[in-house]
C-alpha cells in the first residue's frame, strides 16, 4: 500500500512540474484529478500535494492559489521522474541536419552551435572552445587607478601579462596593495592559468582577498574571452516578469567569464544540470544551468551549456545539449 502511495505522489509531484512548466500558473488539485492516469479523488490529491509541500517539493505562493515546485522538487524530477529524453523529434532533425551540412573554421562552427541552441530552445546558450595552452604565473600586481578601482595584473613565466580592472571598497595605501600583491602571488606562482580555482585562505580581510581573487579571475579570463562564444541572453530575460530579475539576469550573462566558470563548475562536479541556488550565483537563483563537454578524439576540449529559466522543459533541453555535444565531438573528430 505504501509503495502504491509513493507511486501516486510521484506522479502527482510529475505532472505538477509539467503543467507549471507548460502553464507559468500555479497547479490546483481539480486540474490534476481531470488529467489521464491519475484516477484518485480530488480530495486524495490535496492531502498528496500538502505532503509533497511538508517534504520540500512544492510550494503554495498564495493560501487560495494551486501548488509550484520548488528547487527540490525539479531537482527530484530531473533525477527519478522526467522522460529519459523528449527532445521533440523536429528539433532532433535541426541538430543533427545542422552539424551534417557544417563546415568551415572552428570559430565560425562554435558561434553558429549557439545561435542553433537558442533557436531550438529559447534559452542562453554558451559553447566555449579549447582552452588556450597558458604559461605558468609568474607575479600578480595591484596598482591604483582611482579611488574605488584597482588594476590587477598577471604575469606569466613567458612575459605575457594580462589586465583587469575591478572595485576596491577598502584603503589603497602601497602598504596594503603591497601586502595583496605579495599574497596572491606566492598563492598563484607556478600554478597554471586554468588551476585557479580559489583564493588564499586567509581569516583576516576574507572579502578583501576574494575581491582581489575577482581580479585575478577576470585578468586571465581575458585572453579567454576570444574562444567563448555565447548567444540568446534576450530570449532567456524574456522569460520572467520581474523587472529586477531581468535586468540581475542579463547582467551576469554580459560577464563571460562569470558564465563559462558556471559551465565549467557544473561539469567538474559531474553534473550536468544545476537548478537554482545550485549553480551558485544568487543572481541567476530562478535559473537552471544544463551542460554537457564536448571532444575531440576523446579528448574534452570544451563545453556546451545552456542557462534558462528554472520553468524549462527539462527533459527536452538536456536531450538537446547533450545531442549537440555528442555531433560536435564527432564533427570535430572527423576533422
Amino acid at each position: 500500500m505504501a509503495s502504491n502511495t509513493e507511486d501516486r505522489r510521484a506522479q502527482i509531484l510529475r505532472a505538477v512540474v509539467e503543467s507549471y512548466i507548460s502553464s507559468a500558473e500555479p497547479v490546483g488539485s481539480a486540474q490534476l484529478a481531470s488529467m489521464a492516469g491519475i484516477a484518485v479523488s480530488p480530495a486524495t490529491i490535496r492531502n498528496d500535494m500538502s505532503y509533497l509541500e511538508q517534504e520540500g517539493y512544492l510550494a503554495q505562493p498564495h493560501t487560495s492559489s494551486g501548488r509550484v515546485p520548488t528547487e527540490r522538487g525539479y531537482r527530484r524530477y530531473v533525477d527519478e521522474l522526467m522522460p529519459a529524453d523528449s527532445t521533440e523529434e523536429e528539433k532532433r532533425y535541426q541538430i543533427e541536419e545542422f552539424f551534417n551540412v557544417a563546415h568551415g573554421e572552428l570559430e565560425h562552427l562554435l558561434g553558429s552551435t549557439t545561435k542553433l541552441l537558442t533557436n531550438i530552445t529559447d534559452c542562453a546558450a554558451v559553447v566555449t572552445g579549447p582552452s588556450p595552452q597558458r604559461a605558468s604565473i609568474l607575479k600578480v600586481q595591484y596598482i591604483e587607478i582611482s579611488k574605488n578601482s584597482l588594476l590587477c595584473v598577471v604575469v606569466d613565466i613567458n612575459g605575457s601579462v594580462e589586465k583587469a580592472t575591478i572595485p576596491w571598497p577598502y584603503d589603497v595605501s602601497e602598504k596594503v596593495l603591497f601586502e595583496v600583491s605579495e599574497l596572491m602571488t606566492s598563492h598563484f606562482v607556478g600554478k597554471e592559468p586554468g588551476k585557479v580555482d580559489s583564493p588564499p585562505e586567509f581569516d583576516d580581510n576574507s572579502e578583501m582577498i576574494k575581491i582581489a581573487f575577482l581580479g585575478v579571475k577576470e585578468a586571465l579570463s581575458e585572453a579567454e574571452r576570444d574562444g567563448i562564444y555565447l548567444s540568446g541572453a534576450s530570449r532567456v530575460a524574456a522569460s520572467f516578469d520581474a523587472v529586477d530579475t531581468v535586468r540581475s539576469v542579463i547582467s551576469i550573462l554580459e560577464r563571460q567569464y562569470l558564465v563559462v566558470s558556471l559551465i565549467r563548475s557544473v561539469i567538474g562536479k559531474g553534473q550536468s544540470v544545476a537548478i537554482g541556488s545550485e549553480n551558485g550565483i544568487s543572481s541567476l537563483k530562478e535559473c537552471a544551468v544544463v551542460a554537457f563537454p564536448y571532444t575531440i578524439d576523446g579528448v574534452t576540449m570544451g563545453s556546451v551549456g545552456l542557462i534558462g529559466p528554472t520553468r524549462m522543459k527539462y527533459g527536452s533541453v538536456i536531450g538537446a545539449v547533450e545531442l549537440v555535444s555528442e555531433n560536435l565531438s564527432k564533427r570535430l573528430s572527423e576533422g
